[in-house]
C-alpha cells in the first residue's frame, strides 16, 4: 500500500525544470517534463549518478533525457535507465499530484535502519580516500589494515579516521569486511610474482605496438583473481583488446584502470569487470 509523502507545491517546478528533495535521507531529483510551457509529467529518480555521485539536477537534458555533469553518463528520467551502462540504472520513484501538492510514494524508501557507521579509508595503489561503511558496533583505530568490499572486489585498505554514525551519511564507496590479518598478507604476498609478470608483459606489448599510453603501476586484489594495471593517457579500444590477450595467457583477470579516476561505489557496480577504458 502506498504511503504518500508530500514534497511541496507542484507549481514550484515549472515545465522543463527540475528540483532536488531529500526523503528519509535519500536525495531524489524530480523532473517536470513537458512540451513548451504547458503542464507535463513529473518523474523522480535518484539524484546521485551511480558512477561518482554527481548531482543529476545539475546536468543538461532534453525531454526525459538527462546527462551527468561529471562524466556525461546519459539517463532516462522516466525509467531510470542508463543508456551508456545498462547495469547502472537509477531507482525511480512514483509521484502524484493531489490538490496541487506533489507527493512521492514512501514505500520505496523503506525503513532507514540504524545510522551508518562510517570510516575514512585509504585504498588502492593510487591511494584513493573515501568513506566505507561498517557494522554499527565496529571500531577500527587509525592505521588499521582492513579488508574492503569495493566495486572491484575484495581489496586492502587502511583506516585514516572514524567518521562515526551519521543520520544522513555520504555515499559509501564500499564496506569494511573485517580487519586484515597476517595470514591475509601472506596469501597476498605469495602471488606477487604473478603481478610482476603481468606488469612486464603489458609494458612490453605496449612498447612493441607503439600505443600512446604508459602503465605506471600494478596491483593484485585480495580476491586472488584480479590484477589491476594503472595507465596514463586517453581511453582506447586497443586497451580492451590487450586485456583480452593478457586474460588468455593468465588465469587472473586483467583490468586496466585510469590513474585519475576512482572506482565507482560498490552499491552500483557489477563487480568491476571490463578494462576500464570504456567507462565515462
Amino acid at each position: 500500500m502506498a504511503n504518500w509523502i508530500p514534497l511541496g507545491n507542484a507549481y514550484e517546478i515549472s515545465p522543463g525544470t527540475r528540483k532536488a528533495y531529500t526523503v528519509k535521507g535519500t536525495e531524489i531529483a524530480v523532473f517536470h517534463v513537458a512540451d513548451g510551457d504547458q503542464p507535463g509529467t513529473f518523474y523522480a529518480i535518484d539524484n546521485a549518478c551511480p558512477h561518482q555521485g554527481a548531482s543529476l539536477i545539475e546536468g543538461e537534458g532534453c525531454g526525459t533525457e538527462v546527462t551527468c555533469p561529471l562524466h556525461d553518463w546519459n539517463f532516462d528520467v522516466a525509467t531510470g535507465e542508463c543508456h551508456d551502462f545498462p547495469d547502472f540504472a537509477l531507482t525511480r520513484f512514483d509521484l502524484k499530484v493531489e490538490t496541487g501538492v506533489l507527493m512521492v510514494d514512501g514505500a520505496a524508501f523503506g525503513d532507514p535502519g540504524p545510522p551508518a557507521n562510517l570510516f575514512l579509508v585509504r585504498y588502492g595503489a593510487m591511494g584513493w580516500v573515501d568513506h566505507f561503511s561498517a557494522e554499527p558496533e565496529d571500531d577500527y583505530p587509525h592505521r588499521t589494515a582492513v579488508l574492503l568490499e569495493t566495486s572491484r572486489g575484495e581489496e586492502v585498505g587502511e583506516i585514516l579516521s572514524a567518521v562515526g554514525q551519521m543520520e544522513k551519511p555520504p555515499t559509501a564507496a564500499g564496506s569494511i569486511v573485517r580487519e586484515f590479518t597476517p595470514t591475509d598478507q601472506s596469501a597476498l604476498t605469495s602471488q606477487e610474482d604473478v603481478t610482476a609478470r603481468v606488469f612486464q608483459d603489458c609494458q612490453t606489448l605496449i612498447q612493441e605496438r607503439g600505443m600512446p599510453t604508459e602503465i605506471i603501476d600494478c596491483e593484485q586484489l585480495f580476491d586472488q583473481q584480479t590484477v589491476v594495471l594503472y595507465y596514463l593517457g586517453s581511453r582506447m579500444p586497443a586497451l580492451e583488446i590487450l586485456a583480452q590477450e593478457l586474460n588468455a595467457n593468465y588465469t587472473w583477470r586483467i583490468v586496466f584502470h585510469p590513474v585519475d579516476e576512482a572506482p565507482a561505489a560498490s552499491s552500483c557496480s557489477s563487480g568491476g569487470g571490463g578494462c576500464g577504458c570504456n567507462e565515462k
